[in-house]
């Protein structure tokens, strides 16, 4: 018997298209919840930081990721102070850097 290993568990039973950008979700939530936590934000608090209502706040700690788009969870990078860029090296592989930016 032959084991077959998978980039994630997503991989086991999404398309590849699809499990790349539920990891991609996941990876960002992890973020989120890590700054929140590093903050020392209530749920109250994070959701007034970020310009949401405190469940989007609970469904990211509680890891619901068919709840949010790629486009708010980069939105709620920005609230927190990061930055997002794209960088492509061809055809063939792109980077998507997020670091924190200095306060002025």
């Amino acid at each position: 018997m032959t084991i077959k290993y998978y980039d994630s568990p997503f991989h086991v039973t999404e398309a590849p298209d699809v499990a790349s950008k539920l990891v991609l979700k996941t990876d960002l939530m992890i973020m989120i919840r890590d700054a929140i936590e590093q903050e020392g934000w209530t749920q109250l608090e994070a959701a007034v930081h970020l310009g949401v209502k405190q469940p989007r706040i609970s469904d990211i700690k509680n890891g619901k990721i068919e709840k949010f788009t790629l486009d708010a969870l980069f939105s709620m990078l920005d609230e927190l102070g990061f930055s997002s860029q794209f960088k492509s090296n061809g055809e063939k592989e792109s980077i998507i850097c997020i670091k924190k930016v200095e306060a002025a």
